[in-house]
C-alpha cells in the first residue's frame, strides 16, 4: 500500500504513511496531494538541445551587438574630438545596431520560453529520481524567477535539488558548473542593467562614447554567461537522460529458488 501522503513510498505496516511522512509531517509532499498529479519521466533531451541552441544564438547575437556597440563607440568618440564627417557613418551603425536588438529581443524571448519549460521537466523529473529531495515544490521551477529579490535564490535552490537527485552512487560530482552558472547569471543581469542605465542617462557626446563602451563591455560578459549557460543545460540533460537509463537504486534480488535437499546415501 503507497503512503496517503505522498503516493510514493510504501506506507508502514501499522500505519497508512510511510516512515518519512510520519515521522517529518513538514517536508515537501510529491505525491497527488501536492501538485495535482503524480511526477512522470519525460525525455528532457529535445528540450534541453533546443534552450541550449536559443541560449547560443543569444550568445551570438550579443557579441555582434558588442562589436557594433564598440564601433558606434569610437564614432561618436570622434564626433566628440569634432570630426563631423563620420556623422553619416554613425547613422548607418544605429540603425544595424536597432536591427540586431529587435532580433536579440525575438531570440532572448523564445528562449525563456523554452528553457522554462524544460526547467520544469527536469524538475519533475528529479522528483521521480527522489521522491524526498526537495525543498520547494515542483510549482517553483518557474514561479520562482518571477518573486522579486527571492529570483536571486529560489530558482538557484530548484536547480541544485534538481541535480542531486540525478546522481547515482558512482557519480559524486559537485555543482561548480550550476554555481558558475547562477554567478554568471545574476553578474551578467546587474551588470547589463548597470550599463543600459549609464547609457540613458549619457547626453554629452564623451559620455555617449563610454557609455556604449560600458554597454559593449557588459554584452562580452553576457556571451560568457550564454556559453556557460549551454554547458550548463547539456550537462543536467545528459545526467537526466542517463539516471533514467540506469535506474537506481536496483531492484532488490529476489528469493533464491528452494534445492531440494539430496537423499541421504543407502546403507550397503
Amino acid at each position: 500500500m503507497l503512503c496517503v501522503r505522498c503516493q510514493v513510498a510504501e506506507a508502514q505496516p501499522s500505519s497508512v504513511q510511510c516512515a518519512l511522512c510520519a515521522t517529518y509531517p513538514g517536508h515537501p509532499r510529491t505525491g497527488a496531494e501536492a501538485n495535482g498529479a503524480p511526477a512522470v519521466l519525460r525525455s528532457p533531451v529535445a528540450l534541453g538541445w533546443a534552450t541550449a541552441g536559443l541560449f547560443a544564438a543569444v550568445g551570438l547575437t550579443d557579441l555582434v551587438s558588442a562589436v557594433l556597440d564598440l564601433r558606434l563607440a569610437g564614432l561618436v568618440g570622434r564626433l566628440a574630438d569634432g570630426d563631423w564627417a563620420v556623422a553619416e557613418w554613425v547613422g548607418g551603425v544605429e540603425q544595424f545596431t536597432v536591427w540586431t536588438g529587435h532580433f536579440w529581443s525575438l531570440v532572448y524571448f523564445a528562449s525563456i520560453v523554452v528553457f522554462l519549460v524544460w526547467f520544469r521537466r527536469s524538475r519533475v523529473n528529479a522528483e521521480v529520481f527522489d521522491p524526498h529531495g526537495h525543498t520547494l515544490r515542483r510549482g517553483w521551477a518557474v514561479g520562482g524567477w518571477f518573486v522579486p529579490f527571492a529570483n536571486l535564490w529560489l530558482p538557484r535552490r530548484v536547480a541544485v535539488d534538481t541535480w542531486r537527485a540525478c546522481a547515482s552512487p558512482a557519480d559524486r560530482r559537485g555543482t561548480w558548473l550550476l554555481n558558475l552558472w547562477w554567478v554568471t547569471f545574476v553578474v551578467d543581469t546587474v551588470v547589463g542593467n548597470g550599463a543600459s542605465r549609464i547609457l540613458r542617462r549619457a547626453e554629452e557626446l564623451d559620455e555617449i562614447a563610454r557609455a556604449y563602451r560600458y554597454v559593449a563591455y557588459s554584452e562580452l560578459f553576457s556571451v560568457v554567461h550564454a556559453v556557460i549557460a549551454v554547458l550548463f543545460v547539456l550537462a543536467l540533460t545528459r545526467r537526466q537522460d542517463a539516471r533514467a537509463h540506469q535506474p537506481w537504486p536496483p531492484a532488490a534480488p529476489g528469493p533464491l529458488p528452494e534445492v531440494p535437499d539430496a537423499p541421504a546415501p543407502e546403507k550397503v
